[in-house]
C-alpha cells in the first residue's frame, strides 16, 4: 500500500499554487501528485454545484494513490485549489490523514479575482463582462457559479477558520502572494522547514506560471475549454514539448486593467473582510485596498 498524501495546498486559486507546486515538485524530497488538481477530496461538492470546468475530478482512493510512485521516504503532496472553499474538506482531509499539513496561499482579492475572470475568458468559460458579473446584472444560467469563483472565494476569513478548527494552527502555513512573488526563495525556505525537509536552493524561481496569454485561435481556444485535452498535453508531454506547444498555439498579451470604478466599489465591498482577515492571522490585510 502506498503511504498516504502528506500536505496539501489547498489554494487560493490564481494566487501562486502552479508556480509552488512546479517548484516543490523539483526538491528531492518531495513528490507531488502527477496531476496538480485531483480535486479527491472535494469531487463530490464540485459535482453538487454542476461548476462549468469541464474537469474529471479523481473519485477513488486507488486512483488517488496511483498519482504517486512507490518510492519510500518521500514527503508527498498536491495542489487542489477548490479545497478552500468547501468547508467539508478539512474534515475528509483529516479523517485521511490527521497529521496532513496545510499550505493556504493568499492574494489581494481584487487582483484575485480579475485575475480568475481573464483565466476564464481566455479558456472559453465566459464571454459576459466582468462588471456585470461583479454588480450581478447578469443573466447568465452560471451567473451565480461566477459570482462565486471570482467574488466569493475572497471572502478567505470563514475559509480558513474552518481549517483553524480542524487542523493544529503548527500545521497550518499561510503565505501571501506578494511575499512569494517578491521573494519566492525566502518563502521557498519556510515551505521547506515547515515541511521537514532540507533547505535548498533553486535556479530559475523567477519563472511566471500561468502568465497571462491568449489561444491563437478560435479552435484552439475551444479545444482548451475541455480539460481532458489540458491533462492529456500535461502528462504525456515534457516541459519542453510543452512549452513549445504553448509557444505555438497562444500568444503572449498585455494583461488587460481593471477599471477604477470597479476597483473602488470591491475595495469598499472587501473591506470589512479584511479587516476580518488581519484579526484571525495578525496581519495587516487591509493595506491590499488601501
Amino acid at each position: 500500500m502506498k503511504p498516504k498524501v502528506d500536505f496539501f495546498i489547498v489554494g487560493a486559486p490564481k494566487a501562486g499554487t502552479t508556480s509552488l507546486y512546479s517548484y516543490l515538485n523539483r526538491h528531492p524530497e518531495i513528490e507531488m501528485s502527477t496531476i496538480k488538481e485531483p480535486d479527491y477530496f472535494s469531487n463530490e461538492f464540485i459535482e453538487e454545484q454542476s461548476l462549468y470546468y469541464k474537469k474529471e475530478s479523481v473519485r477513488s482512493l486507488k486512483k488517488y494513490h496511483s498519482l504517486y510512485s512507490d518510492i519510500k521516504n518521500l514527503v508527498r503532496g498536491e495542489a487542489s485549489v477548490s479545497y478552500l472553499f468547501y468547508e467539508k474538506v478539512p474534515k475528509k482531509i483529516f479523517k485521511y490523514n490527521s497529521s496532513s499539513k496545510i499550505i493556504i496561499m493568499l492574494r489581494n482579492p481584487i487582483d484575485r479575482a480579475y485575475s480568475h475572470y481573464l483565466m476564464d475568458k481566455r479558456l472559453g468559460f465566459i464571454t459576459e463582462s466582468f462588471e456585470k458579473i461583479v454588480y450581478q446584472k447578469s443573466t447568465h444560467k452560471n451567473s451565480a457559479l461566477f459570482y462565486q469563483q471570482y467574488i466569493g472565494l475572497g471572502q478567505y476569513t470563514h475559509q480558513i477558520k474552518n481549517y483553524f478548527d480542524v487542523f493544529s494552527k503548527k500545521n497550518i502555513l499561510i503565505i501571501n502572494y506578494d511575499d512569494f512573488i517578491c521573494n519566492s526563495s525566502e518563502v521557498l525556505n519556510k515551505v521547506y522547514v515547515f515541511l521537514s525537509v532540507e533547505k535548498r536552493s533553486l535556479s530559475n524561481t523567477n519563472k511566471v506560471y500561468n502568465k497571462y496569454t491568449k489561444p491563437s485561435n478560435k479552435l484552439v481556444q475551444f479545444l482548451y475549454t475541455f480539460s481532458f485535452f489540458r491533462e492529456f498535453a500535461s502528462i504525456f508531454f515534457s516541459q519542453s514539448i510543452k512549452a513549445k506547444i504553448q509557444a505555438l498555439f497562444f500568444k503572449d498579451e498585455k494583461k488587460p486593467t481593471l477599471n477604477s470604478e470597479i476597483q473602488i466599489y470591491l475595495k469598499e465591498y472587501y473591506k470589512v473582510e479584511l479587516e476580518k482577515l488581519s484579526k484571525l492571522l495578525n496581519q495587516n490585510y487591509s493595506k491590499w485596498i488601501k
